[in-house]
């Protein structure tokens, strides 16, 4: 690919108490990265898996401190300077923070809102915004955020969702600006 900004990377922050406890954490808990998840951050930048984006030239991140250490992690490897995206925080989920997934309506469906929280439509046009803000960067740009946040692009670029596990590390490009951008061979997942 001759044009590198036609590039971008995607990595879900590692993991929190909340992932391992199956407890809902949106934009309203700014939940820390546990042990392990420092350690899957640190791991991810030493690892064969990151040289793929040693030509990054903006690290766009989520404001929210999990996205934050994982991202400070990745900057041991990629020198790049760090831009953070508001619109890049994790779905607002309202009175499902802090609840067990299991208690709660499935997210699949169209008309399943969280009570005091984001729409689903409020958060993918809040998404839709902040993808373009970072791309807006000098390119190729690695995205540091959250598992909703992968969930929504993937919708908004008309990908195959899937699973995107904690500190997984995915690569889009398109070979043109008015091109489709598509999910490369997903050969770069994380180290488990």
């Amino acid at each position: 690919m001759s044009d590198l900004s036609e590039r971008f990377f995607f990595v879900r922050h590692g993991q929190t108490d909340a992932n391992i406890s199956n407890l809902a954490a949106g934009a309203g808990w700014d939940i820390e990265l546990n042990q392990t998840g420092l350690t899957q951050a640190q791991e991810l930048a030493a690892s064969e898996h990151i040289k793929s984006c040693v030509n990054v030239k903006t690290i766009c991140v989520s404001p929210m401190i999990r996205a934050k250490q994982t991202a400070e992690a990745l900057r041991a490897t990629i020198d790049a300077p760090v831009v953070y995206i508001d619109e890049l925080k994790e779905w607002h989920l309202g009175d499902w923070e802090r609840r067990d997934w299991t208690e709660l309506p499935s997210l699949f469906h169209a008309d399943t809102n969280p009570p005091n929280g984001e729409s689903q439509l409020e958060f993918g046009q809040r998404i839709a915004i902040g993808l373009q803000k970072a791309l807006a960067h000098e390119g190729p740009v690695l995205i540091v955020a959250h598992g909703g946040v992968w969930h929504a692009i993937a919708k908004i670029l008309s990908l195959p969702g899937g699973s995107i596990t904690n500190c997984e590390l995915k690569q889009l490009s398109r070979p043109h600006a008015e091109a489709n951008w598509e999910l490369l061979a997903n050969d770069l997942q994380t180290l488990d």
